[in-house]
């Protein structure tokens, strides 16, 4: 039994770890691959097998399994499931075959480790069933909880800097410059989730994509209602041949409106939000120390 049981760990630790280093050490492999085209080994005929363990072994292993869950998975949730990876802006580099792959081996080791400890304390199949049922759950939606998390943080955080930015694009556009050398301007002198996106606009031009191509690009990786309507009124603005210098101006005014009437929106909403935990936690504790000491005081008068 003790054997079972440390040779299930093994195989467990073995089988997460691969996972684990396949996602995390891809885009570095990619690279390497890339590098090797262009390099000239000095000896191919000694008959050897060139490259690391991983290269050798572990690689070809991690991509049969990419395949085969590409394969079986639909294809509607994949690309879902990119789409919200995207906008959550690609934590740790991850795209949507890797955090299936990831929450595979997860499901893969839950199920060997419950059967594991089934068979090691003899624990009833219902209860082994259940735990299995949560941690198969848990595994299954707190990625999902996670994205959504770091999206409504993106966004928020994109709304709050957008009428800042668009203020310095206009300064840059008064002083001569173009949308495109503002746009570069602001990522030369500026940090931040929306500059980093306006970066990726940049790159993309360079690389011969369209100006209006590459700003729909933006708000498709960042729905933010604000920003889909400022990027419109630029594309339109270029379009007709408007001074994009008078709309972006426009486009701040109304940002820091919208920005002051949600702020003032959140003003009338905080005494709802406040009503409840002082008629439940501060108005019973009030209570207590107000009207205990007279209760006592009656208890002990009609007590005697």
């Amino acid at each position: 039994m003790i054997v079972l049981i440390a040779a299930t760990t093994f195989i467990t630790v073995c089988c997460s770890s691969m996972l684990i280093i396949g996602v995390m050490l891809r885009d570095k492999i990619e690279v390497q691959q890339r590098l090797k085209k262009f390099v000239a080994y000095a000896d191919r005929s000694t008959g050897s097998v060139e490259g690391s363990f991983y290269e050798r072994l572990l690689k070809p292993a991690l991509s049969a399994i990419y395949s085969l869950i590409g394969r079986v998975t639909p294809k509607n949730y994949i690309a879902e499931l990119d789409k919200k990876i995207r906008e959550a802006g690609s934590p740790m580099n991850l795209n949507a075959g890797s955090l299936i792959t990831l929450q595979a081996g997860a499901f893969i080791i839950e199920i060997i480790a419950v059967i594991s400890f089934w068979i090691a304390f003899a624990t009833p199949v219902l209860k082994i069933f259940i735990a299995l049922s949560l941690l198969m759950a848990l595994t299954y939606y707190f990625p999902k909880l996670v994205l959504k998390q770091k999206i409504q943080e993106r966004q928020h955080e994109i709304e709050k800097s957008l009428p800042d930015i668009i203020d310095i694009l206009t300064v840059s556009i008064e002083a001569g410059l173009s949308f495109d050398g503002a746009m570069a301007k602001l990522v030369e002198k500026m940090s931040g989730v929306l500059v980093q996106e306006f970066a990726v606009v940049l790159k993309e031009m360079k690389m011969g994509v369209s100006k209006k191509e590459a700003l729909k690009s933006l708000i498709e990786r960042v729905p933010v209602d604000s920003l889909i309507t400022f990027i419109g009124a630029v594309i339109q603005a270029d379009q007709l041949g408007v001074s994009i210098g008078n709309v972006l101006r426009i486009q701040s005014s109304l940002m820091r409106q919208k920005r002051r009437q949600k702020a003032s929106e959140l003003a009338m909403k905080a005494p709802i939000k406040m009503l409840f935990p002082m008629v439940f936690f501060i108005l019973p504790t009030v209570f207590i120390i107000l009207l205990g000491p007279v209760v006592l005081k009656i208890i002990e008068i009609f007590g005697s």
